[in-house]
């Protein structure tokens, strides 16, 4: 298997950049504080960075589903880690790394909206084209074909996440 670039760390640097401006311009009118959800583990470098972009306070939150083994999906949603802190009337931006077919996103929208926030709304640096759930990502970065990526967060069987760009293995 070789590795070979999809995105490069350049493009990455540009395009959270101007996920940043869009969501400080989409938000400031709204509230001056932003509840911000990263979803574990492959979210992680792309929230680190994307809140360092964001031009108002934002509220960090971590939680932890997955619903991969290896390449594939399981099907099924595991939830190691949840929020504590109350959602009501707070305005919710959930950092996804990849909208694949949307199952996740889905399960934690459902169980978001049950705590009556003001709004969620999605950033995914990544969006597939086969997202059968309907997620409407507000904020999309980078839409790709059909692509196992890894690096910048995503892996294979936990590794490659460290990779400062977005590869895929062929």
């Amino acid at each position: 298997m070789e590795l070979k670039t999809l995105i490069s760390k350049e493009q990455l640097d540009n395009k959270v950049r101007e996920l940043g401006k869009a969501i400080s311009d989409y938000y400031k009118p709204k509230t001056n504080e932003l509840f911000g959800v990263c979803v574990l583990k492959g979210s992680v470098n792309f929230y680190s960075d994307l809140v360092k972009n964001i031009d108002m306070d934002v509220i960090y939150n971590f939680i932890q589903v997955s619903s991969y083994s290896g390449k594939s999906t399981t099907g099924r949603i595991k939830v190691k880690s949840w929020l504590e802190e109350s959602l009501e009337n707070k305005h919710v931006l959930i950092v996804e790394d990849i909208v694949d077919t949307g199952a996740t996103l889905r399960y934690i929208i459902k169980y978001l909206e049950k705590q009556n926030p003001a709004s969620i709304e999605i950033a995914s640096l990544v969006v597939k084209s086969q997202n059968q759930n309907g997620i409407d990502v507000r904020f999309p970065g980078f839409d790709i074909g059909d692509y196992f990526i890894i690096g910048y967060g995503l892996d294979y069987d936990e590794k490659y996440r460290n990779l400062p760009y977005i590869g895929y293995l062929e």
